[in-house]
């Protein structure tokens, strides 16, 4: 999945993605997006939503708060409801309990016939105001069939992200990007609290100090926000876990007991890894993907060298590297290399169901692991948690979790001039800006 950021988009011309059914020029008073991925499936969600301009600036995605239901005639007080205006897609779905689609009542699934031709049955839901739901076949012709019969129907066919930053805001839309690609229940969680208005509620506090003139307060919310910016951008992205070490000291092995099950391919002969092979799985709720190197060895053929070449290039990126020693062989002047080369790493004595050659050569704090017999392998994934996540935010601690926000947290931070800082606190204010607008910014931090 490509990322999403607020640079992407523009909001005053209305400019969310390109239209992808010929020349028809919908009107923007309706969007559809498909919501499930790509790709052959039992079922597929399209959502319809209303212009938020037409809701009173209600948001668009959220049911009525006291009784779940909107009034059919106004909301907002006095706002003409949209539904009332029967939309032309509006003839496009005839809903066996024969209320019209568009006044469907909120949170009642409705089973109807889809299509004025090559009727297709299908349910939907009107789950908010302004929103409904459009469950179809998850193959990919009858997901397409109803695109495009909205799209017919003067309804903007958009990207989801980009119909969440059209009704919400850019924020929420990059949030939402982060949160489908949580791949665990605490990351997720953590992304969950962020989209519950913390992460917006911070950066709006950040406008409000520039406002004021507050440059030692903002100074201070920045680096509040910055301090956990790695942390952030790892609940969608995995930490990284590199293996090195001489060829053969059993790097594959390892792997694949930390994986559990077979990932790499094991075998005694020097040289057998040459490409990168990964493996992601989770330690206590965090995401990690471990990555198996050819050894790292002065000589080597051609094609082993071209691996070892990767292996060192992956070994520089890597959060954490696994220096493995093998402990059945005695030590040579490679290992020592080795050990001088990562002196960060996270050393690894292996095989330690053998002989010991090693002796008092061993490095002070080694974890001495056998991939046999699993020896050693619970105490070494609690190491790599605590060198990976040393430490965890409180509840309620905002996080910035894309690397457009990161980004432009630093930048402001490191603003030399009271016109660069302005600037970038009008890009905050851009990715905060939704439907109901945001009080105008004072330039040269004043009010």
């Amino acid at each position: 999945m490509s990322s999403f950021s607020f640079s992407e988009q523009s909001f005053g011309g209305q400019s969310f993605g390109e239209q992808s059914f010929g020349e028809h020029a919908p009107s923007p008073r309706y969007s559809a997006a498909r919501l499930t991925p790509v790709g052959r499936g039992a079922v597929a969600t399209i959502r319809l939503m209303a212009d938020p301009g037409l809701t009173g600036g209600v948001p668009v995605t959220m049911p009525d708060a006291v009784s779940g239901a909107m009034s059919e005639s106004t909301i907002s007080g006095g706002t003409p409801n949209p539904d009332t205006n029967f939309p032309r897609w509006n003839a496009l779905f005839e809903a066996v309990n024969g209320a019209p689609f568009c006044q469907q009542p909120v949170g009642q699934i409705v089973f109807g016939r889809w299509g004025t031709t090559d009727i297709e049955e299908l349910v939907v839901c009107r789950t908010a105001l302004g929103t409904w739901e459009i469950y179809c076949h998850g193959g990919e012709a009858a997901v397409q069939r109803v695109l495009k019969d909205l799209a017919g129907a003067d309804c903007q066919i958009l990207n989801w992200q980009e119909q969440v930053a059209a009704s919400e805001s850019l924020l929420d839309a990059e949030i939402l990007e982060v949160l489908s690609q949580a791949t665990t229940w605490r990351t997720t969680r953590m992304v969950l609290e962020q989209s519950r208005g913390l992460l917006r509620t911070a950066f709006l506090r950040l406008i409000e100090l520039h406002q004021a003139g507050d440059e030692t307060g903002l100074i201070r919310e920045l680096d509040r926000l910055l301090h956990w910016s790695d942390f952030g951008l790892h609940l969608s992205k995995p930490w990284s876990i590199v293996l090195t070490g001489r060829p053969n000291v059993g790097k594959s092995s390892l792997i694949n007991g930390l994986l559990g099950y077979q990932r790499a391919i094991v075998f005694d002969q020097p040289g057998t890894t040459r490409d990168i092979v990964t493996g992601e799985t989770a330690f206590e709720g965090w995401p990690v993907m471990l990555a198996d190197t050819a050894g790292l060895r002065s000589h080597a053929p051609d094609l082993e060298a071209a691996g070892i070449a990767l292996a060192r290039e992956r070994l520089r990126v890597a959060d954490l590297k696994l220096v493995l020693l093998d402990l059945s062989q005695s030590p040579t002047a490679e290992d020592f290399e080795l050990l001088s080369e990562y002196p960060e790493g996270l050393v690894v004595a292996h095989k330690c169901d053998l002989a010991d050659r090693w002796g008092d050569q061993l490095p002070h704090g080694v974890f001495r692991v056998s991939s046999v017999t699993g020896e050693g392998m619970a105490a070494l994934q609690q190491q790599l948690v605590s060198r990976l996540v040393p430490r965890i935010p409180p509840k309620q601690t905002p996080i910035p979790l894309t690397q457009p926000q990161v980004e432009m947290l630093n930048e402001i931070r490191r603003a030399s001039t009271i016109t660069a800082r302005d600037q970038g606190i009008q890009r905050v204010r851009l990715i905060c800006r939704g439907p109901t607008p945001l009080p105008e910014i004072a330039q040269n931090g004043s009010k």
